[in-house]
């Protein structure tokens, strides 16, 4: 018996720091998937998604079903980025809950969803079906804004490899108030205006830039403004940034005039519609969707 499920992954944050007294995030899935597969097995494989190990030991616990540990195993297969900041380690997590909720012939239960992936690390707010305001250390806290926008990016990867566990352990400066920059993004919502998304992402960066240096902010900038880009998004705890677009034939016009930025890869991704969201996600016999 096995079952399998996939998860999108976020590009960085669409607005990440502080807001009534909590660090927040709010994060947009993208055409990144990681795929797990779960199935019977007493030989085991050698593992090292040891946070993905870790929630099946939490989650089968909780469901009073430890006795299935190890008679259980698990593969991860992912095209999303590894310490990056695309939300890899939220992806893997969700992507093996649906796994688990179908192999176990479970419901799903979001606030378990919550409970166990912050058991693991600070999680992504890419975890609900609406575009979230959420308490990404302590999952205490959670407030939709809106359907997920769409937007076209073009992104320029690093080389640099970041922990989140170990980045948010770090001390660093406070991170900036925020609470504006959520309410342009929720006001824009309610009449799709990508370009105040997109200024108010921007802003996030600026406000942010000294707890994460960027090292080729003010060249993406640059490369924005001559492409005619609508503004900017990125990683606020991992090395990538990215640039928005309202069209894919505003991208392929900036991507024919690409030129190398210290080595940093570039290529083309975009959001994820609420029904696109729900495609990715759907597992391989029920179709669970949230």
């Amino acid at each position: 018996m096995k079952a399998r499920a996939r998860y999108p992954a976020s590009f960085g944050e669409l607005v990440q720091g502080r807001n009534q007294g909590m660090d927040i995030l709010i994060s947009c899935p993208v055409n990144l998937f990681t795929e797990v597969t779960l199935f019977e097995s007493k030989e085991k494989r050698q593992q090292n998604n040891f946070k993905s190990i870790k929630f099946l030991h939490n989650i089968l616990t909780r469901w009073g079903l430890e006795e299935y540990i190890d008679d259980l195993d698990i593969i991860v297969n992912s095209n999303i980025p590894r310490g990056k900041g695309f939300a890899s380690s939220t992806a893997d997590l969700s992507a093996l809950y649906y796994a688990l909720l179908d192999f176990y012939g479970r419901q799903f239960n979001e606030k378990e969803l919550i409970e166990e992936c912050i058991k693991i690390e600070p999680t992504d707010s890419i975890i609900f079906n609406k575009l979230t305001v959420f308490d990404y250390k302590k999952g205490t806290y959670k407030r939709a804004l809106g359907e997920y926008p769409k937007l076209y990016i073009l992104a320029f990867e690093g080389r640099k490899i970041i922990d989140t566990i170990s980045f948010n352990k770090r001390k660093l400066k406070k991170a900036e108030e925020v609470g504006d920059l959520i309410d342009k993004v929720k006001a824009s919502l309610k009449v799709n205006n990508i370009e105040d998304i997109a200024l108010a992402s921007t802003e996030s960066i600026i406000r942010n830039k000294a707890r994460l240096n960027y090292e080729i902010l003010d060249e993406v900038l640059r490369f924005k403004d001559n492409t005619f880009g609508l503004g900017i998004l990125g990683a606020h705890s991992g090395d990538a940034l990215g640039i928005i677009y309202d069209s894919k034939k505003a991208r392929e016009k900036a991507m024919e005039k690409v030129f190398n930025i210290r080595g940093y890869k570039v290529y083309k991704l975009e959001t994820l519609l609420k029904h696109e969201m729900n495609w990715g996600i759907s597992n391989e016999y029920y179709g669970i969707n949230k």
